[in-house]
């Protein structure tokens, strides 16, 4: 069973959203569902339950029991476990093969082996590197993403964790259903941007997510992409007010994933 989009999410909380007179008519009532969306994901068995926490538990236990380790044939059913939570409480973040077997201790073959594994059982997501620099798009680090926000929230052990993260990955997931996750990179030069999406070779779309607009670093990114390349450039915000500056579009996030452009 995958997660459900947002759009999906309000269609089965009964919320309906046809036309964009709705945004503004039923806003309130859509953020705090979107606030909701995050924290505890699109998993159809959680969305109305009262004990959500425990089923996203016994889900991410079912993940991990037989669609990892029962089909790998895992021995060390504990490494892998560790090797998970470590994913799933890092989404976001870029990942970097060595540095993981350093810190769990364990071989990177195995770290290799049982995230191949991980991956296979679409628990993970991996983004690669797109940048100027061929070394860094063959040898540079991966960012990881959960198959869903709420497991993540729920599982992921917190001591980083924030709604910025969540927002980032819900984002990812809904790239990736409209575009397919062989699209969808993030850039590296000499700063960086969330994701960028590839179409017949060429960069078309560039996004920077942030859960509140509040420092001029976050778009540097997406004005070196522009230097680039005129393509379509947006911040996604929790809830900033929507405006464009020097070619980019400040939207709200939960607007977006809806179909909001900013061109309506």
């Amino acid at each position: 069973v995958t997660p459900l989009s947002f759009k999906e999410f309000l269609d089965f909380k009964g919320v309906r959203v046809e036309r964009p007179v709705d945004l503004l008519a039923k806003g309130s009532e859509i953020r705090a569902l979107f606030s909701e969306y995050l924290k505890y994901g699109g998993f159809p068995l959680v969305i109305n339950s009262d004990i959500k926490e425990s089923i996203i538990l016994q889900l991410y236990d079912d993940i991990i029991s037989k669609d990892v380790i029962g089909e790998c044939g895992i021995m060390r059913a504990d490494k892998l476990r560790a090797l998970a939570l470590f994913y799933v409480s890092n989404i976001g973040n870029r990942i970097s093969f060595r540095k993981v077997s350093r810190s769990l201790q364990v071989p990177l073959r195995t770290v290799e082996r049982f995230t191949s594994c991980i991956e296979d059982s679409m628990l993970i997501h991996f983004v690669r590197p797109l940048s100027p620099s061929f070394s860094e798009m063959v040898r540079g680090e991966r960012k990881v993403y959960s198959i869903d926000t709420g497991l993540s929230n729920v599982v992921g052990y917190r001591l980083n964790q924030s709604l910025g993260s969540l927002l980032e990955n819900m984002v990812y997931l809904e790239l990736k259903r409209r575009y397919g996750s062989g699209s969808i990179y993030y850039y590296r030069g000499k700063n960086e941007v969330d994701f960028v999406i590839v179409r017949d070779n060429e960069v078309t779309e560039a996004y920077q997510v942030t859960y509140t607009l509040n420092d001029e670093r976050e778009v540097k990114g997406l004005k070196e992409v522009l230097r680039k390349k005129e393509v379509s450039a947006y911040v996604l915000t929790f809830d900033d007010k929507e405006r464009e500056e020097d070619g980019v579009k400040v939207l709200k996030a939960w607007k977006w994933a809806l179909g909001h452009t900013g061109n309506e």
